[in-house]
């Protein structure tokens, strides 16, 4: 009787991956390289391009800001390299100085930061202490002998008093009266145009108080009235000069 014998089992082989790396790794490898290579050439360029901008041009008035206060502000940002100098940064800087009203940034290649400073200009006098903006901000000036409009108001409402003063000068343009002075009172508001013809408005309802009166200002010689008093709720109260004293109901 025969007896089984012991069979060998061929194992096998595993399959190499060692060819799918490789292949694999062709590809990255010349990505990486690409890659590397145009890194190293767009520094190369940054480095030739972004070259110390040194140069400072600055076209302004210079009535109250000078270029040396203007370098000054701009130590720690300027001078720079071209690419890196940021005009935004230094715009920002300079609209700090309280009497810097806009600038306008430039880089010129290859080292000149151009600038243009438009300076604030007093356009009313506050409270009969101070000069103010067209934005209303209180300017660190000393008060000059200057026609300009008289701005009266309590603290803090210097910006306030300046945007009535152009609504209510804009209104005044139209009827060929300049206004010479404004008052924000606990009464409401006394606009005294020339030839001393003043308006009275309540505080609450100016801009309507105005229409109210466009409606009706046709009928009257504005060179005969001293006052117009816009503040009753129905109709108005009118007083004529010296000349023509009456006062009127309307």
């Amino acid at each position: 009787m025969k007896t089984k014998g012991a069979v060998r089992i061929k194992q096998r082989s595993k399959p190499s991956t060692r060819l799918d790396w490789v292949a694999w790794l062709k590809p990255v490898s010349a990505v990486i390289t690409l890659a590397c290579i145009v890194v190293s050439v767009v520094l190369l360029i940054m480095q030739l391009i972004n070259k110390d901008i040194y140069k400072l041009q600055v076209n302004a008035p210079f009535e109250h800001v000078s270029e040396d206060l203007i370098r000054q502000e701009l130590v720690g940002i300027f001078p720079d390299g071209f690419v890196s100098l940021s005009v935004e940064g230094v715009v920002e800087r300079l609209t700090r100085l309280p009497m810097v009203a806009q600038v306008e940034a430039e880089k010129v290649w290859p080292d000149t930061l151009k600038l243009t400073v438009h300076e604030e200009q007093p356009v009313a006098v506050w409270n009969k202490q101070n000069m103010l903006s067209q934005s209303g901000e209180i300017l660190p000036l000393a008060l000059a002998q200057l026609q300009l409009p008289q701005l009266k108001g309590r603290d803090g409402e210097s910006r306030l008093v300046m945007q009535h003063f152009q609504l209510f000068n804009h209104w005044g343009n139209r009827h060929q009266l300049s206004l010479q002075a404004l008052n924000n009172t606990a009464s409401g508001w006394q606009l005294i145009y020339e030839n001393d013809f003043q308006i009275w408005l309540d505080s609450a309802q100016a801009m309507q108080g105005l229409q109210q009166l466009e409606d009706v200002l046709h009928q009257f010689d504005i060179k005969r009235i001293r006052r117009i008093d816009m503040r009753y709720e129905q109709g108005f109260a009118v007083a004529w000069k010296k000349e023509f004293q009456a006062v009127v109901q309307g």
